[in-house]
């Protein structure tokens, strides 16, 4: 297609899209005078769209004035992670004193823990969170008894009673899901509206791709803009660490979906027990090439150790499938032994097999039980959990995935409990296969490469033909149609 296009055809990048590509944008967004925008829409207005923006400005306006320190406490996945890449680099090269805190899953509730912060949040100092914090009553209570100021970011589900905190920025508070963007995504969003000679900063870029990628968030809306701005950034600007993530990012220039970016990187870093999650902050920022070369070697040794101790308790696991829960439409699986972090990496594979929503239980260091939930279908399964908030010390996540620690309750008691729940929370059943086009001749796979990237919330092309649904297979090094009744992802 010719670059003179009108404008309807026109990427909002500057790029022009094929005719049957625009074809299957039609046909997702049927209601609309604009698909285009709608599926790559211009530059938010992240101030309309996210609260208390100004009240986290003005709390860094009055930090500066009076002095102290912002402590960013955030999730240990990889979306937190970014996150804290993104406050930290802007607020200390912003003159703010910065203190990043990583909790541990192993030991740490969802929420804010007050033992991570003792010694470190003093009173005038500012808590800033990221991708955590909604559920945080206790621990919010304790930082503004401290004489703390607190602002939270995050996108996981709102369960009131909603923490006391100064500002809550959170786009479910505006109407919208929370996986709207992930969670380095919001606070990119806010901190950028502040300081906008941070917007389209290389490095931000990159982290809150990676970020955004990890958290399985939609692939659609604002979180398509910033892999949009992401696509065109210069990685001879990025720091040594994050450009050997962004060198190994396959078909970074082509056309890649999610699933190849979580295979490549993102398993390498892991989470939990014995994972890169906590070395991942200052490997971001380093700038030694070739301290970072060993430790991305180790990382991939790592890895792969990781990975056969993985298969092993996949393999236990998808034989402690819970036969009640199997026919009210769950997997429940408990372990009597499961590494921090494994949960999680377990519950995704075993969800793609069984088509369905998966909980993973296990015992915790403490003593405690801990589960990691996720999601198939439109079933919620952060509400399923945080509506049991009188059994979980604590819980929380958003729809597509969830967790939670029990502190009183046997297994024996909790299985019944989470049983019982099921019969009033009925699994909502899959989507049908998605098909976008019924065609004669199957059409040249590469016509579709301008949709890019593919991943949940936007799936590969579909086409049927002769009764056979062909689902576009995205490689590193070729495209092309397969048959298959699988989603996409």
């Amino acid at each position: 297609m010719d670059h003179a296009c009108p404008g309807y055809f026109r990427r909002q990048d500057g790029s022009v899209l094929t005719d049957i590509a625009l074809e299957v944008l039609r046909k997702r967004f049927p209601h609309s005078n604009n698909p285009v925008r709608d599926w790559l829409p211009g530059r938010p207005d992240w101030e309309e769209g996210l609260p208390d923006i100004d009240i986290l400005k003005q709390e860094l306006t009055d930090l500066r004035s009076r002095g102290g320190k912002i402590v960013i406490y955030g999730h240990d996945d990889m979306d937190g992670v970014t996150g804290l890449f993104v406050g930290v680099t802007i607020l200390r090269a912003e003159g703010y004193t910065v203190i990043p805190i990583i909790p541990r899953s192993s030991t740490d509730d969802y929420g804010i823990r007050p033992a991570r912060m003792e010694g470190i949040l003093n009173s005038g100092d500012l808590l800033l969170t990221v991708d955590y914090g909604c559920s945080a009553v206790h621990g919010v209570k304790w930082a503004i008894e401290k004489g703390a100021r607190v602002v939270i970011t995050d996108h996981h589900l709102l369960n009131p009673p909603l923490p006391p905190a100064h500002g809550l920025i959170n786009p479910q508070f505006f109407g919208l899901p929370g996986i709207v963007l992930a969670g380095c995504g919001v606070l990119y969003a806010s901190l950028v509206s502040i300081f906008p000679h941070w917007e389209n900063n290389a490095n931000l870029l990159a982290a809150v791709a990676l970020g955004t990628v990890a958290d399985r968030v939609p692939l659609s809306g604002w979180n398509r803009y910033l892999l949009s701005e992401f696509s065109r950034v210069n990685i001879e600007k990025l720091s040594t660490g994050l450009r050997m993530f962004i060198d190994e990012w396959p078909a970074r220039t082509s056309a890649w979906t999610g699933l190849m970016v979580r295979q490549r990187i993102i398993s390498v870093i892991g989470k939990g027990e014995k994972s890169e999650i906590d070395r991942l902050l200052e490997f971001m920022m380093t700038n030694d090439k070739e301290s970072v070369r060993k430790q991305w070697i180790n990382m991939r040794d790592t890895s792969r150790k990781r990975s056969r101790a993985l298969s092993k308790y996949f393999t236990l696991a998808m034989q402690s499938r819970d036969e009640q829960a199997a026919a009210y439409g769950m997997t429940l699986i408990y372990m009597d032994s499961l590494p921090s972090g494994m949960g999680g990496a377990i519950a995704g594979r075993i969800t793609k097999i069984d088509k369905r929503s998966v909980i993973v239980v296990s015992p915790r260091e403490d003593g405690t039980l801990g589960g990691e939930a996720r999601s198939a279908g439109d079933w919620n399964v952060a509400g399923f959990l945080t509506g049991m908030k009188n059994v979980f010390a604590s819980a929380g996540g958003h729809k597509m995935a969830a967790g939670f620690s029990c502190r009183d309750k046997s297994w024996e008691e909790l299985r019944e409990i989470m049983l019982s729940r099921m019969t009033e929370y009925p699994a909502e059943p899959l989507p049908q296969p998605h098909i976008d086009l019924e065609v004669t001749e199957l059409p040249d796979p590469n016509e579709f490469k301008c949709l890019a990237p593919f991943g949940p919330g936007f799936l590969p092309p579909a086409v049927k033909k002769d009764n056979l649904r062909y689902l576009l297979q995205v490689g590193e090094n070729n495209i092309n149609w397969r048959i298959s009744e699988e989603g996409g992802d």
